[in-house]
């Protein structure tokens, strides 16, 4: 029974009445009670006409009405309605286009009143999907199916998910009703296992599907679908902030959880992922430290290695971009370097665990090279963007879709829809997260109360990490200069053949540093005297 029926309903003329029997079912209840009424008053007031046409029609009248809007409430809100509506809806598709056959009693052509028969079409619906099956064994309707996905997209108001050809049938499926699986800000997860939950069975799966890119125009809900992800990210691993707008993320610098993780300077941003690819390279050679000693024959991904992700959230990043790139030649920092960073970073994270989160309003083809964009695996839209935005990010597999901006549904305005899909897939129509009530939830309250995840530095014995080494914020910190003068220091190293090694600071080249900034100190002399005077005492 159950492969009888598999395909779904079967489209049939008799679809045309669905209207009216769908409306008789609303109305009967109706037509009961002015039935009853009517007989009472006419047993009650016999001969009394005028009286009881004035009650029936206005009890027809007000029937009527509230029949109506009954109606077409249980055709939004039922799903039996819905479903046999579209059923209806499928039927006048195929009338109107003139899919159907025209045959006699006998089965022969006829030049009379035509009896009309339709190809076999199947309409299967189901809670969050529905598929259309359509006839294909040559017959004259063949090459006519094989094309009509979007105009049933439209019609049904649904997202396309693909379709399977399997040579007797050619299916159409659709996501439909996505705003039901819509899920509460505070309510987003993650796992190593399943990834983030986005929404009810949507997940971004970050160790199969690594880095996500992120396109939301102003007002479609990009900053509280970032907030969100933070809601699950910093309790599985660590996160990095750039915020070059200085206005969405600059108020959580001084959490616990993330201190000293969110920059906006620009100088800052760009050391901070050349930063992060030395911490990337550090833990790779870490990870094939705890492989050998396992005599494991192949490298495995970061987790077999109890190694916590670490996720990149760069805000507004064709702004960044814009920034580095316009950066004087005496800064600290070069363009090149920071794009060969980034470009390490989306290449070879996966398997460390380093992951990029990157958010624009529109993608522009100078925006994001296309060597770092192909290898962005999630893709998400939000609010309105452009038709080259969609274009770009989910490629020549949507080209026929109709992507939609929807500002209302019903009288309700709508922030965070969009579409998302896995790069070379369909994409598929998305709800964000819901900003929760602030009397029940607020960001800052929530990221406060976690506790702050470190590096592997302080998770791994020291001969299994290595010496240990700073990146150049903390030698920054540590000895309270700025960047330019450690940049000088460093020139003036290599001048007189101290050599540094690269991939941050050892604990004796930090001590080199100390030694010359106390010699200048304290004799008064140039930094360039400084660091001759205390190479030459150096072994």
């Amino acid at each position: 029974m159950k492969r009888l029926f598999s395909k779904g309903h079967r489209v049939r003329n008799k679809d045309k009445l669905i209207p009216y029997w769908l409306a008789t079912i609303v109305a009967l209840p109706f037509l009961l009670l002015i039935g009853g009424v009517g007989f009472v008053i006419f047993v009650s007031l016999p001969n009394q006409w005028i009286i009881f046409g004035i009650v029936i029609f206005v009890l027809v009248l007000i029937s009527a009405i509230v029949v109506y809007r009954l109606y077409l409430i249980l055709l939004s809100k039922n799903k039996f309605f819905i479903h046999r509506y579209r059923e209806f809806l499928l039927w006048r598709f195929l009338f109107q286009n003139g899919f159907y056959f025209t045959k006699d009693s006998k089965g022969k052509p006829t030049n009379g009143k035509p009896r009309i028969n339709f190809p076999k079409v199947y309409l299967k619906q189901e809670k969050y999907t529905l598929s259309a099956s359509f006839q294909l064994e040559g017959i004259k309707f063949q090459e006519r199916f094989l094309s009509i996905g979007g105009q049933l997209e439209t019609m049904f108001s649904a997202d396309m998910m693909g379709s399977v050809d399997d040579k007797a049938f050619i299916t159409y499926n659709y996501a439909i009703d996505s705003i039901r699986g819509r899920i509460s800000a505070k309510d987003v997860t993650a796992t190593i296992a399943e990834g983030v939950k986005l929404s009810e069975g949507v997940y971004w799966d970050f160790v199969h599907d690594p880095h996500l890119l992120i396109a939301g125009g102003t007002g479609g809900g990009k900053t509280v679908f970032l907030r969100s992800l933070l809601v699950a990210l910093l309790r599985l691993g660590r996160v990095e902030i750039l915020d070059p707008k200085q206005a969405d993320f600059v108020s959580l610098k001084d959490l616990n959880v993330l201190k000293g993780r969110v920059t906006w300077e620009t100088e800052e941003m760009a050391q901070r992922l050349i930063d992060l690819n030395h911490q990337m390279d550090e833990r790779y050679e870490l990870m094939r430290k705890i492989s050998n000693e396992r005599k494991e024959k192949e490298l495995g991904a970061f987790y077999k290695y109890d190694l916590k992700p670490l996720f990149i959230m760069i805000d507004e990043f064709p702004s960044l971009v814009s920034a580095v790139e316009d950066l004087p030649q005496n800064a600290s920092v070069h363009y090149m370097e920071f794009m060969s960073a980034l470009k390490q970073l989306d290449l070879k994270g996966r398997q460390a665990g380093f992951y990029l989160i990157i958010a624009t309003q529109n993608v522009k083809a100078d925006d994001l090279p296309s060597t770092i964009k192909d290898n962005m695996m999630l893709r998400i839209t939000l609010g309105r963007v452009s038709s080259f935005t969609y274009a770009t990010l989910f490629g020549e597999e949507n080209k026929d879709k109709k992507f939609k901006y929807v500002e209302k549904i019903g009288a309700n305005r709508i922030f965070g829809r969009g579409y998302y899909g896995i790069f070379g897939g369909p994409a598929k129509e998305f709800f964000a997260p819901l900003l929760p009530d602030s009397k029940d939830f607020d960001f800052y309250t929530d990221f406060e109360s976690l506790p702050r995840i470190e590096d592997e530095k302080t998770q791994f014995p020291a001969e299994v990490v290595g010496e240990k080494r700073y990146l150049q914020a903390d030698v920054l910190e540590k000895l309270n200069i700025t960047r330019s003068t450690l940049k000088k220091i460093e020139t003036l190293l290599k001048e007189n053949m101290y050599p540094l090694e690269g991939n941050g600071y050892s604990e004796k080249e930090l001590d080199v540093f100390r030694k010359i900034l106390a010699e200048a100190e304290e004799t008064g002399h140039t930094l360039r005297d400084s660091v001759s005077d205390v190479v030459s005492t150096l072994d």
